[in-house]
């Protein structure tokens, strides 16, 4: 059988199987962005109008129609450790948004991509917990089983980390625990509210991806015109401890000047120690900010006639000159 004339010319055949590729491209790339879904973008100015509310930190955030289909979509979590917020993405879409408390600053929570390796409803910490005395009663309240042990006839008792999601093998996971409010509080774990983790643990699958890292990509990251993330957090710099500046405590009045100090060149001159003789001239006080002029070196009372009024200048500092003759003497006052 004869096909040509079906197909007409057939020089455009190649032509047209490239365009049909490009398009194709193009189509399954916007579904991929998000950008060419309704329901992605609906889901995002409902999530939008949400985070608008006061007091919306509070509050979690969920979409039924999403949560419905969750079941048989594509699912996934992404948790802002800057946010303190999580979410639950399905095909994409924004379904859920709820606060979570990550790791303190001596127990990070890890940045990463992972998947739900396990599940448990009833769980409870091997590291972390209670030491118990032989009596029942708590010895210490918050244990580390690599730092305490047992006592003796006593026991260790875990913490209770109920609707646990493993996500690492290091025993990084999901489970109810106190969530503050907007400050990490685990010790390295992503604690959830009961209502929220008893949902998630129903929703979610072993091998449910979850990323987390310090924004949330479904959210534009800080940065962006998709970005709705708060500006405060966004914006908020980070702390630095510096090490306050010590300054020299004051002298007691009548105290010998401090030594000098690269600030204030005119403290660099050393006093004396030797006391002026009696009679001897007294230097004027020097002007602030001035360099003060080197003290003379005042020579013993007995070793030169008329000391009191002959001071000696260092020979390190002027050229030889000719001896000073020796004054008259001067009839003491009374």
């Amino acid at each position: 059988m004869n096909f040509a004339p079906a197909f007409g010319n057939l020089s455009l055949a190649p032509a047209l199987t490239a365009a049909l590729m490009l398009q194709g491209c193009a189509v399954l790339e916007g579904l991929k962005s998000g950008r060419t879904d309704p329901q992605v973008s609906r889901a995002k100015e409902q999530h939008a109008a949400f985070r608008a509310q006061p007091g919306w930190r509070k509050k979690t955030y969920r979409n039924e129609n999403l949560i419905t289909k969750a079941a048989e979509a594509h699912k996934a979590v992404e948790i802002s450790l800057r946010e303190q917020r999580g979410l639950l993405l399905v095909d994409h879409a924004i379904a859920m948004d709820f606060p979570v408390a990550t790791g303190r600053s001596s127990h990070p929570t890890p940045k990463g991509s992972y998947k739900i390796l396990e599940k448990k409803k009833d769980y409870a910490s091997n590291l972390y917990g209670r030491m118990v005395s032989g009596d029942g009663s708590t010895v210490v309240s918050d244990a580390d089983t690599r730092a305490h042990s047992v006592p003796a006839g006593g026991r260790f008792v875990g913490a209770p980390m109920p609707y646990w999601m493993r996500m690492t093998p290091t025993g990084v996971g999901m489970h109810v625990g106190h969530v503050p409010g907007h400050r990490p509080a685990s010790h390295g774990c992503i604690r959830l509210k009961r209502e929220t983790a008893t949902e998630l643990f129903a929703l979610l699958n072993v091998g449910t991806p979850v990323k987390v890292d310090s924004f949330s990509a479904a959210l534009g990251g800080p940065v962006g015109v998709d970005s709705v993330v708060i500006g405060e957090v966004a914006d908020k710099p980070r702390r630095t401890k510096t090490a306050a500046k010590r300054q020299p405590a004051a002298a007691p009045e009548g105290a010998p000047a401090s030594p000098a100090t690269a600030t204030n060149p005119a403290a660099a001159v050393p006093e004396t120690s030797t006391a002026p003789a009696p009679g001897a001239p007294t230097e004027p006080p020097a002007i602030d900010g001035a360099v003060a002029a080197p003290a003379p070196v005042v020579a013993p009372v007995d070793a030169v006639p008329n000391a009191s009024l002959a001071p000696v200048i260092p020979a390190a500092l002027v050229e030889p000159a000719p001896p000073v003759p020796a004054l008259s003497p001067v009839p003491a006052t009374p």
